[in-house]
């Protein structure tokens, strides 16, 4: 069975009670322009969060008047009492076809995978759970369950759009600093004006850009990495590399001396030498640490990123497509990606993103480099 076949019977399930909601309907009047195309990394804040919920819920929505945003696997969904936070709320559980939501804003420029993992863990026994910080409580970016419905839209018929009130009335999971990810700082940081943004650019060194290649099983894709790396290098590119692994694996070899430290317990191992700098460091998660995580932590010394793999990442995608291998493609037909920027293809496609031959590397380095690196 082949790498691609195993992590393809591996990927984790899309949560089917939770609906991912973006909430969108703000005028982003302190900004001056509309926060969900401002652009971090070559994708717009928008194409970020709508990723990543795609990568975690079966079904996405947009709360607030956004058919600029919206698309027909992605509907927006206008307020019906607009003009506050518990509208765009009221709206989103109306809409759901399922028991919770998930909502989030669509200014957060590093949205985090894990913590909204996090708080689908503690829903169970409440209707609603939501993050409290040493700011306060995080409203909107929380789990509420459809049972709030009637007491939302009851308070706002009678003109309460105080979302703070609604909190006393239902049971709520309030989720302290003490058991939320180390970064959450960083993960429910939003941007509301030009010197957020110009903050965010200054203080916060970004991480490398990061571009995934996927392709069904047997496509081709580590060959074209492979040329995609070399041609970056060629262009003076510094470029890491991820392999997606959805099973465990070793890099030590039985009864070498590295082996033996990490079997006696060694929590991280590292051998150096002139040339190169391996690292074995044990993971006690028990699942994989979220791809935004590892690239924040190991991969500070590159321009850019290349991936194989990750088909579910709310990383920007190049797919890699082969008529004899599949009519369809991953990111387009029965699931619409929408961080999928351009197909290398062995034949001519019509799509609502660039298409290139799949062995025309410079050209799709050349568009790799315009978008994330200039």
């Amino acid at each position: 069975m082949t790498s691609d076949m195993q992590n393809s019977q591996q990927v984790p399930e899309l949560c089917p009670d939770v609906t991912g909601v973006i909430l969108a309907g703000g005028r982003s009047r302190r900004m001056g322009r509309d926060k969900a195309t401002l652009e971090i990394g070559g994708q717009t804040l928008f194409e970020r969060t709508l990723a990543m919920l795609q990568g975690i819920f079966s079904q996405v929505l947009i709360a607030g008047d956004r058919p600029d945003l919206a698309t027909a696997q992605v509907p927006c969904v206008p307020d019906i009492y607009p003009g506050s936070a518990l509208g765009g709320l009221h709206a989103a559980l109306k809409a759901a076809a399922t028991p919770w939501v998930f909502v989030t804003p669509c200014d957060l420029p590093y949205p985090d995978e894990g913590l909204i993992r996090l708080l689908l863990g503690h829903r169970e026994g409440y209707e609603v759970v939501i993050p409290r910080t040493p700011q306060g409580l995080e409203p909107v970016f929380a789990l509420y369950h459809k049972t709030c419905l009637p007491l939302m839209e009851e308070m706002l018929r009678r003109g309460d759009y105080r979302i703070y009130d609604f909190y006393p009335q239902v049971r709520v999971h309030y989720l302290e600093v003490q058991i939320l990810s180390a970064d959450w700082q960083r993960a429910l940081l939003n941007l509301n004006t030009p010197q957020d943004l110009q903050r965010l650019k200054k203080e916060s060194p970004m991480s490398p850009s990061v571009v995934s290649i996927v392709a069904k099983s047997g496509t081709g894709k580590t060959t074209l990495l492979e040329k995609l790396i070399a041609e970056m290098k060629f262009r003076g590119y510094r470029v890491g590399a991820v392999k997606h692994d959805a099973h465990s694996f070793s890099i030590d070899h039985e009864g070498k001396d590295s082996w033996r430290m990490t079997q006696a317990g060694a929590d991280t191992m590292l051998i150096t030498s002139p040339e190169k700098i391996a690292m074995v460091k044990q993971n006690t998660r028990a699942e994989e640490p979220p791809l935004t995580e590892t690239i924040q932590t190991y991969f500070n010394d590159v321009d850019i990123v290349l991936t194989e793999g990750f088909k579910r990442s709310a990383m920007p995608k190049i797919e890699v497509h082969r008529r004899e291998r599949s009519p369809t493609l991953l990111c387009r037909g029965k699931e619409h990606d929408s961080t999928l920027f351009a197909v290398a293809s062995d034949e001519p496609l019509e799509l609502d993103v660039p298409v290139y031959d799949i062995n025309d590397v410079q050209g799709l380095c050349d568009l790799i480099t315009q978008r994330f690196l200039s």
